[in-house]
């Protein structure tokens, strides 16, 4: 699985930051259609971000609790397996 690069999402973040002060500053550059895509674009981008994050962070979380769970199962898999094979040999 390829994930979203945070530190390339940083640098993203700031070159925005750039372009919000520089916007302020003159005005009249860039049209307005190029101004409001631009911002339009970086809250998708935010929010897609932020929506990778919560998932990761469930993802993790389920991937803990899966190990947890899978060193339990295979305990109790591996203790009822020599207790069947005492009990056959025994047969």
């Amino acid at each position: 699985m390829q994930g979203i690069n945070s530190r390339e999402h940083r640098i993203l973040a700031a070159a925005f930051d750039k372009f919000e002060s520089m916007s302020l500053i003159a005005q009249d550059v860039l049209e307005e259609s190029e101004d409001l895509q631009t911002r339009q674009g970086m809250a998708e981008l935010d929010n897609l971000y932020a929506r990778f994050q919560l998932l990761y962070n469930e993802l993790e979380k389920c991937i803990k609790e899966y190990e947890v769970k899978k060193k339990k199962v295979r305990t109790t898999i591996n203790r009822n397996n020599r207790k069947l094979n005492s009990k056959l040999r025994r047969m």
